[in-house]
């Protein structure tokens, strides 16, 4: 039996529950995970070095307790190497869509703490006026994300910017035969869920 695919803004059908787009931009969220572990790996070891010791409450020479990044670094690892290697291995499950947006969640997470402090150096305010100027053309979800990855230096999920488009962030250029968004706007709803937050 065919029904839509329960991927929010998928309007394709299926006889599962994501359609076979949705579980190939799956598997190359997957696909990233086997390069991501090693690296989250000296990540945890890093941050073991490093971990403070001493001067904690009269602890004496005792050492200090772990750095938070520390412990997110090990569940992130965790949660990693607890996801199929096959995305077909989620779609016959109903809560497919909310199992991939926890994948992708994860491995966005994976990657900002493997990169560290340098992701910050990144001039954002620069490359905000360089697309408002240039204003490249509306894309579909899937090609705006490795477009901002490597345009914008940021990482979004096909979640966030439905999220944003759903509580009205972000508004759709078109939305037949699938929704497209202009890069500068969903550069600018990214900025503002990143200001609300340290906020």
């Amino acid at each position: 039996m065919s029904q839509e695919c329960t991927t929010e803004d998928c309007q394709n059908f299926t006889s599962t529950y994501l359609c076979t787009r949705c579980v190939s931009d799956l598997q190359q969220w997957i696909d990233q995970i086997p390069h991501l572990l090693p690296e989250l790996d000296v990540t945890i070891a890093k941050q073991d070095v490093t971990r403070p010791s001493g001067g904690g409450g009269g602890g004496g020479s005792k050492p200090g307790s772990a750095c938070p990044t520390n412990l997110e670094a090990s569940q992130i690892k965790a949660n990693l190497l607890s996801v199929h290697p096959d995305a077909n291995a989620y779609a016959n499950d109903e809560r497919a869509a909310g199992l991939a947006w926890l994948i992708q969640d994860w491995v966005t997470k994976a990657e900002r703490l493997v990169s560290g402090p340098e992701a910050e150096t990144v001039n954002h305010a620069a490359i905000r006026a360089k697309l408002e100027e240039r204003r490249p053309d509306p894309m579909p979800t899937r090609k705006l994300i490795p477009w901002l990855r490597d345009n914008a230096k940021i990482t979004v999920t096909q979640f966030d910017i439905r999220n944003w488009a759903r509580r009205g962030k972000l508004t759709p250029v078109e939305r037949d035969p699938l929704p497209t968004y202009h890069p500068y706007d969903v550069l600018n709803a990214w900025h503002d869920t990143r200001e609300g937050a340290i906020r």
